[in-house]
């Protein structure tokens, strides 16, 4: 079962179940409101009501284009679908989460050392 998610629409306070973090929500606020936003520079005298059935055919048309890629998207193996990108990239990010674990052990390193430094600064100052 999803939570309750409250948020705004052009002024109007809307409240939806989702399960989608609260990152998946944002972009789709942002979508929308990019859209209404589009919409009223390109006719500012159009109603609200108007413009949020433009607002639906858009969006509605930008996700069957989606469908139709994905439908058309080659299956097999090492071809280049999307599995494999999707799999390609998550070695990538596996990749570079290792080469920031390295960075943030040698960063660690190097901190310990310039406290040990400093300490060895402060006994100097202190036995002068």
């Amino acid at each position: 079962m999803g939570r309750r998610v409250s948020f705004q629409v052009d002024g109007a306070n809307l409240t939806m179940i989702t399960d989608e973090s609260q990152e998946h929500i944002e972009q789709v606020l942002a979508m929308v409101h990019d859209a209404i936003s589009l919409m009223k520079r390109k006719n500012d005298s159009i109603s609200s009501a108007s413009i949020y059935r433009y607002v639906m055919v858009y969006l509605a048309d930008q996700i069957i284009d989606l469908q139709e890629i994905v439908a058309n998207e080659p299956k097999e193996e090492g071809d280049g679908s999307l599995e494999d990108e999707n799999l390609n990239l998550k070695k990538e990010l596996q990749a570079l989460r290792q080469l920031q674990m390295n960075w943030e052990g040698r960063v660690s390193q190097l901190q310990e050392l310039l406290l040990e430094k400093n300490q060895l600064i402060q006994e100097l100052r202190d036995k002068k």
